[in-house]
């Protein structure tokens, strides 16, 4: 059956894996290729400039917001010094407390020829299946302020699965119009000012997906850029020279201030502030390189390319050499995907190709692993009926010598018999004899196994079992007795049923002894039985050949070990065939509490 099978899990994988890749189930994998692979190693720009609003301007000048008097001192000294783009990445919707600050802001917003203000798109909670985000209201800057500056849009669309922020939202639809982001109109502003407006990127030029994104190129994560703090600006500390034709952008730049702060495939393990990820954009764009996805053609192209070699791979290559050639492939495709990043910022989604690897050699190894268990156990199956499963499992496992010899173990055995089974036998035909008896072994090999015993033999109507061989039981006094007792409970429904099938009355007779004994493969090299053999073993049968119909007869040596457990009635001491010692005996009343009648 596996070499029909192995020539279909390919083809059936690829057709999977197919569907799979229309739907983008495993888009997520991609993305994390793509987080590791999309953080180039080139330089942060350095006439991107960010001045921040960081815990040393707090501590000088209290906690934010601020008058607004501080932000107007610091658009009037960059623009004293020759910035080129003042962007103020923080949203001034309201007047503030004092007016005169108010009119100071917007008069330094009116000698700034390049001043850039955050809005802010409250984004509908309905939106079409595709096109660009649709907003239901803008928020710009109050009054004059607004009036005198370009407003770009503040928000940031992370992924919803893992707060990431991986692509840049550059437009939205609001009404009739389209609004586009700060740090877009930050870029084109700076074309505008220095003279370059004619080599401004327009926004049909960016490859876009359908919402108005494109995945941003990250320069790295915190601290990249320079940085320098807006107190030091106020205050005169920075030589005007840093700032000249400079695209200077001032956020929030302290934890507790700002909710423009996001993870970054940069930077994961904490977020990387807003204006820091401005300024990666802000750089995407005057760079003009523009990450792409491959077509959807390529990817379904390497799935097949994957699939014709895996097919060969399965069907005439050695595991071994399968193993190999498929790291290999998986090596190839990781690297192909960073290679051709780097060198055509185009992304291969190759998730789906490098798991449909896996499963293929995953299917591989457990068709082969089920194949050879379904052997095991159909051998497992046809030996158990003839051997103790117990025996097998460890045969099976490696765990039991198959020479001739044994070990001394301390061991509880119990032999069962059928009392008036002779009788019953002499006066039914063979074949109700066999029914009747395979129904009261079913029971004691039922009974047997359940509490942890092993089924030595079958002798006739007679059942002999041993318990802490071979596999070790702790109490297995205790398991015995409540084997036997099992046996007993389950014989009284059995009785009735034999008494209305044959009219007679058959039961149980069980004795339990524990002591030591040799037990392991008894025989000769060419036929051998698992069993036991010694003074303890024949006593318990003896303790059998003693019990009455119905009775739990055990040895002292087994009471002592589970008199905590049971109830009993001392017989006295008897003695026994072959023995010069009598045994003192007892019979089991109950178990656990348990009475029977």
């Amino acid at each position: 059956m596996y070499k029909k099978v192995k020539y279909v899990i390919p083809v059936v994988l690829f057709a999977v894996f197919a569907i799979t890749h229309h739907f983008g189930l495993f888009s997520r994998i991609d993305t994390v290729i793509q987080d590791n692979i999309m953080v180039s190693d080139r330089e942060a720009d350095h006439n991107i400039i960010i001045v921040g609003i960081d815990e040393r301007s707090i501590n000088e000048i209290g906690s934010w917001p601020w008058p607004r008097s501080f932000m107007a001192e610091a658009v009037e000294q960059l623009t004293e010094m020759g910035a080129a783009v003042i962007g103020i990445a923080v949203l001034y919707d309201n007047p503030g407390a004092v007016p005169e600050y108010d009119q100071r802001l917007i008069d330094a917003a009116i000698d700034a020829d390049g001043l850039v203000l955050g809005g802010l798109g409250i984004i509908s909670p309905i939106q079409d299946s595709a096109g660009l985000v649709e907003i239901e209201d803008y928020i710009l800057p109050f009054g004059d302020l607004g009036n005198n500056s370009t407003v770009g849009f503040l928000n940031m669309m992370p992924d919803e699965a893992d707060g990431v922020l991986r692509r840049a939202l550059t437009s939205m639809r609001f009404g009739d119009i389209t609004v586009h982001s700060f740090p877009f109109e930050v870029y084109r502003t700076y074309r505008r000012v220095i003279g370059q407006s004619d080599y401004a990127l327009q926004i049909g030029e960016i490859p876009l997906d359908d919402n108005g994104q494109f995945p941003i190129r990250y320069v790295g994560g915190p601290e990249t850029f320079t940085t320098r703090s807006l107190w030091g600006v106020i205050n005169g500390h920075y030589p005007a020279a840093m700032f000249q034709d400079a695209i200077v952008l001032i956020g929030p730049y302290a934890q507790g201030i700002g909710d423009g702060n996001f993870p970054t495939p940069a930077q994961r393990r904490m977020a990387t502030y807003g204006v820091e990820i401005y300024a990666n954009i802000i750089q995407n764009l005057l760079e003009g390189e523009f990450v792409t996805n491959a077509g959807q053609w390529l990817d379904i192209a390497i799935l097949l390319f994957c699939a014709l070699i895996v097919f060969a791979l399965f069907v005439y290559a050695k595991p071994l050499v399968a193993f190999i050639a498929l790291v290999a492939m998986l090596t190839m495709l990781f690297a192909s995907a960073w290679f051709v990043y780097n060198q055509f910022y185009i992304i291969m989604n190759v998730s789906n190709a490098i798991i449909f690897i896996a499963v293929c050699f995953i299917a591989h190894i457990a068709l082969s692993i089920f194949t050879a268990q379904n052997d095991k156990a159909a051998i497992k199956e046809l030996f158990g009926r003839f051997v103790a499963p117990e025996v097998v499992n460890q045969i099976i496992m490696g765990g039991l010598d198959i020479q001739l010899g044994g070990v001394v173990k301390e061991v509880t055995a119990l032999f069962v018999d059928i009392r008036g089974f002779t009788a019953f036998s002499e006066a039914h035909p063979p074949e109700k004899v066999v029914s009747m008896v395979n129904r009261y072994l079913e029971l004691t090999s039922t009974a047997i196994q359940k509490n942890s015993g092993t089924i030595d033999k079958f002798i006739g109507d007679a059942t002999m079992a041993l318990f802490n061989a071979p596999n070790n039981v702790p109490n297995h006094a205790l398991c015995a007795v409540e084997a036997a007792w099992a046996m007993k409970k389950g014989a009284t429904a059995l009785k009735q049923q034999i008494m209305d099938d044959y009219g007679v009355d058959l039961q149980f007779g069980i004795g339990i002894n524990t002591g030591a004994a040799v037990v392991g493969n008894m025989g000769s090299d060419f036929r051998m039985d698992y069993t036991a053999i010694g003074d303890a073993i024949n006593t318990a049968a003896r303790l059998e050949s003693n019990a009455e119909k119905g009775q739990i007869i055990i040895s002292d040596a087994t009471y002592q070990q589970v008199k905590e457990h049971v109830k009993v009635t001392e017989l006295g001491t008897i003695a026994l065939k072959n023995k010069s010692v009598g045994v003192l005996i007892y019979s089991v009343d109950s178990v656990g509490g348990e009475e029977l009648p």
